[in-house]
């Protein structure tokens, strides 16, 4: 069940990646917490923190976005700053450098949002466009290239196409975007669905942009470890992709290569997913979340994992 974060009691966003989680403070300064391998944790060593530390250098922030093995910063002067893993050049400056500490990556000066996957990041600019860097073996950076596992892009690289974006979300290897006419695409890796255009398999992977089939309302989207889900105008939720768990809500645990219904819910406001896992906020402030329990994660009490919505103990009325 849900336990309180020591310390920090002026939180205004939270992320949460592999094995750690920071919140922004209304100062727009960052808390970190849990595993440091690799300096994740943004305070300059590597030692696990099992309560918030300061990112180092951090006073602007408006954002936040944890990938699997680092952390990423969106700052008020439209610029990004990465920490951490580098393995892959998630961080964007140019190198496979790790760093315990925020580096600005290279060439963003407009951005509006951040997200993050396993091992790559995207940005969305004010022009509606988005960049992405990092791995590229399954696509993920949509720029129309597929490059061997140990060839990522340590700089931004456009994605093809796409001029109208006004949200992005990435998973483990696959990224969407949510365009002004309420449709969305997405690029990547497609072995279990999550591109959400019909098709799925190894060889389905697109290194561009593909429209998510029978979707022109959404108002949010977001994206999990090989699944996806779209908020949706009256408050409902769609989602794609791996099914094992149940993560996509919809009375059994199908893939998907197609958007379906989460059952039950017709007042959501905001959605989250995770690993085989999905939460949705409702209006009257209680949280509902579906899919793979194991050590807790749906906070309804107990570790039965569910295919439908069950509610997280403690919030709302």
């Amino acid at each position: 069940m849900p336990v309180q974060v020591l310390s920090i009691t002026d939180a205004t966003a939270i992320n949460t990646g592999y094995e750690h989680s920071c919140a922004l403070h209304q100062n727009g300064t960052i808390s970190c917490w849990g595993n440091n391998q690799d300096g994740k944790l943004g305070n300059g060593n590597e030692a696990r923190s099992v309560v918030p530390v300061q990112v180092v250098g951090i006073t602007d922030a408006i954002a936040i976005a944890l990938g699997s093995e680092y952390s990423c910063a969106l700052h008020q002067t439209a610029t990004i700053s990465c920490w951490g893993s580098n393995t892959w050049g998630q961080l964007g400056n140019s190198t496979t450098q790790d760093n315990l500490t925020p580096v600005q990556v290279t060439g963003i000066t407009d951005a509006t949002a951040i997200t993050t996957g396993i091992r790559h990041s995207c940005a969305l600019h004010q022009n509606g466009t988005i960049s992405c860097w990092g791995s590229n073996d399954e696509g993920q950076l949509g720029n129309g290239q597929t490059t061997g596992y140990w060839q990522p892009s340590s700089v931004p690289e456009q994605v093809t196409g796409i001029t109208d974006a006004t949200a992005i979300a990435a998973g483990v290897s696959h990224s969407c975007a949510l365009h002004r006419t309420g449709t969305i695409s997405c690029w990547g890796y497609n072995g279990n669905g999550e591109l959400g255009n019909g098709q799925s398999g190894r060889n389905a992977k697109s290194s561009v942009p593909v429209q998510v089939f029978g979707i022109t309302d959404a108002t949010a989207i977001t994206a999990g470890g090989s699944h996806s889900c779209a908020l949706r105008q009256g408050g409902i939720i769609s989602c794609w992709g791996d099914n094992s768990n149940g993560q996509l809500s919809n009375g059994n645990e199908a893939t998907s290569v197609i958007p379906v219904k989460v059952s039950g819910i017709t007042d959501a406001i905001a959605i989250a997913l995770g690993y085989q896992y999905s939460c949705a906020l409702h209006q009257n402030g209680t949280i509902s979340c579906w899919g793979n329990n194991q050590d807790g994660k749906l906070g309804n009490g107990t570790t039965r994992s569910s295919s439908v919505p069950v509610r997280v103990v403690g919030f709302g009325g």
